[in-house]
């Protein structure tokens, strides 16, 4: 059976990768911890086969990353008219940033995060043992 080693800054905490292993709250460790470094998988002869921390895969094991959705605002330009309701109009410019990657729309921003994070839970699941 695989072990998972969830590295934070002051501890490390062990997973046994089992029926009962749970991705989504993996995913919210990994997305939402301050303290969250890196995750990694090795085998029963301690060899490195997954991590998300790029430095320690060197051709051993398969590199995945976990993305998120962040939104851009960049203001063009501000309309002042004294004899309307609100006095300021601003033009805003809207970008929704993933990976380095720019979407225009969220639409298109929350397709790719689905289906970047789509392949990372099927490389984590190749390492799970369901039975």
């Amino acid at each position: 059976m695989n072990i998972g080693i969830i590295t934070y800054r002051r501890y490390d905490e062990r997973i046994l990768l089992n029926w009962n292993f749970n991705l989504s709250e993996l995913f919210n460790i990994i997305l939402n911890d301050k303290d969250f470094v890196r995750f990694e998988i090795y085998d029963r002869n301690n060899i490195l086969l997954l991590s998300t921390y790029y430095p320690n895969v060197e051709q051993k094991g398969v590199y995945i990353e976990i993305v998120n959705i962040k939104k851009e605002k960049e203001i063009t330009g501000i309309t002042y008219d004294a004899f309307r309701t609100p006095s300021t109009i601003r033009r805003i410019k809207v970008r929704w940033n993933v990976n380095g990657r720019r979407f225009r729309t969220k639409k298109g921003a929350l397709e790719y995060v689905y289906w970047a994070n789509r392949r990372a839970t099927l490389k984590i699941e190749s390492f799970v043992d369901r039975r």
